[in-house]
């Protein structure tokens, strides 16, 4: 879904949430699909995004500026599942292993964010944009991400 704060300031916001990831079917890193459409990534960085919490505790993001031919784009991205927030590949496996055998749970969503940049474009402004969409987002997700 696309919002616009103005004429020129898109932001994209996606979730994938699959009840159960044990048929061959799972959430996948931007880390991984991104590249494999033709972007390349620049930076990445896990911040804490400021104000905003999920199941009681900071949210931490993957900060990722990528590009293609001249375009940039700024993506925040995570993973939540069971009442977790996580950043890190592996461990979004270890953990739905672990909670498979313990819970007999599987459930868990991608949740990114995207903004494009204009050419030469500081993504600081960018960062202020999906930062403050984070902290509006967050709580709302509880509601259809079961912790």
């Amino acid at each position: 879904m696309n919002y616009h704060r103005n004429a020129d300031s898109t932001l994209t916001f996606y979730v994938a949430y699959y009840e159960s990831q044990r048929k061959g079917q799972s959430a996948h890193s931007p880390r991984s699909c991104l590249p494999g459409g033709g972007w390349r990534i620049e930076a990445l960085t896990q911040e804490t995004i400021e104000g905003a919490t999920v199941a009681g505790k900071p949210l931490r993001v993957n900060r990722v500026l990528i590009s293609y031919g001249d375009q940039k784009q700024l993506v925040y991205y995570w993973f939540q599942q069971r009442g977790r927030v996580i950043t890190n590949e592996y461990l979004v496996k270890w953990y739905m292993f672990v909670d498979a055998i313990r819970k007999n749970r599987t459930d868990g969503a991608l949740v990114r964010l995207t903004m494009p940049l204009a050419p030469g474009e500081d993504p600081a402004k960018a960062d202020i944009a999906l930062s403050q969409f984070s902290r509006d987002v967050a709580p709302e997700l509880a509601k259809y991400i079961p912790e």
